[in-house]
């Protein structure tokens, strides 16, 4: 017969995440991932609603390809690629890109930015700001050069796509500790 003081076990609960078997690590390295997703999301939504109503000679920002590009280049070649690739599949399929060429030419640019950062520059804002305007102009003229192909755009708006990708690297270091603050979340990959 049992006693009413006799030991028993205490009961386990788990949230949600715990039933996922997931270390603390890499629950960080998660949630990371998902702050520059939601980043890139709310660059999409201010690009649509308000930066494509402000116009300087009748072109605005690219700030979703720029965060795109930004996040790989601070992340790293290995993981960052993968990032630029599912971000801008997000990107076109959300209606804004210019087109389904910008997924290879985003995901192209920002792994050949990343290696080429991480092998001959050091970090810092200024290598990021550097690698960044050349990816945007070639992004950019990449833009202009399937557009003209297409028949979309004429050859006399080289100038507006060029002015694009030099404003849109303007806005880059407003934004640029909020990147990095979300980049230190579950350990440094690559210190800045």
């Amino acid at each position: 017969m049992r006693k009413k003081n006799e030991f028993r076990p205490d009961t386990y609960r788990q949230d949600l995440l715990g039933k996922l078997l997931l270390t603390r690590k890499q629950r960080q390295t998660m949630l990371r991932w998902v702050l520059y997703s939601l980043v890139c999301l709310i660059a999409l939504l201010v690009q649509d609603v308000i930066m494509s109503r402000v116009t300087i000679f009748d072109t605005t920002t690219e700030l979703v390809p720029a965060f795109i590009l930004a996040v790989c280049i601070l992340q790293g070649a290995e993981s960052g690629s993968v990032f630029t690739l599912v971000a801008s599949l997000i990107y076109y399929f959300s209606g804004s890109a210019p087109g389904i060429w910008c997924v290879p030419v985003l995901t192209t640019l920002a792994v050949v930015a990343t290696i080429f950062r991480q092998a001959y520059l050091r970090k810092g804002l200024l290598t990021l700001l550097l690698c960044l305007t050349v990816s945007m102009l070639l992004y950019e003229l990449s833009n202009f050069g399937i557009g003209v192909f297409l028949n979309y755009t004429y050859p006399a708006r080289l100038g507006a796509f060029l002015l694009t990708a030099v404003m849109t690297v303007v806005v880059v270091p407003i934004v640029y500790p909020i990147l990095m603050s979300i980049g230190k979340i579950g350990g440094e990959t690559w210190k800045e």
